[in-house]
């Protein structure tokens, strides 16, 4: 015979539910330049967004960008958002395996107050050497200055 079962003081179970954030998969649209050209419209993880210079300009920063997963579960791009710069022959980029710097008019002297900044981008571990084949500096008007990850010098 069957009898009636009191459950009213047994244990009950009741599956929790667990919220959490899904990981973002996406970069973001990093930007567009001032007086450039975007390349790629798509912004996930694994995407590539190239850039380039109107006539005239010259692209500062990395010329491709690259979505990449980071560790704490997003996605971001692995460079800052590169610019355009007027072509004014005082100042540049370099990438590769060499390049040349000058001052404006070299040979000839360049105008004053000039004010010519150079990046020079290497990958992670590469070492840069610069070597000098002409080099003068006006005395307390000129400066030279060099940095990285070791700290800045200056000469």
């Amino acid at each position: 015979m069957n009898e009636p079962v009191d459950r009213q003081n047994e244990p009950s179970f009741k599956p929790q539910l667990q919220r959490s954030a899904l990981p973002s998969y996406t970069c973001g649209n990093p930007g567009q330049l001032l007086n450039g050209y975007q390349q790629g419209s798509t912004f996930n993880i694994g995407d590539k967004i190239r850039y380039s210079c109107s006539p005239g300009y010259v692209l500062e920063g990395h010329t491709t960008l690259s979505c990449l997963a980071t560790s704490t579960g997003t996605a971001a791009w692995d460079f800052p958002l590169p610019y355009c710069r007027a072509d004014d022959g005082c100042g540049g980029t370099l990438r590769g395996q060499s390049g040349v710097i000058t001052t404006p008019n070299y040979p000839a002297e360049y105008n004053n107050n000039a004010d010519c900044t150079w990046t020079v981008l290497a990958e992670p571990g590469d070492t840069i050497a610069l070597v000098f084949s002409d080099f003068q500096l006006e005395d307390d008007y000129d400066l030279l200055e060099v940095s990285g990850t070791d700290g800045p010098s200056q000469w």
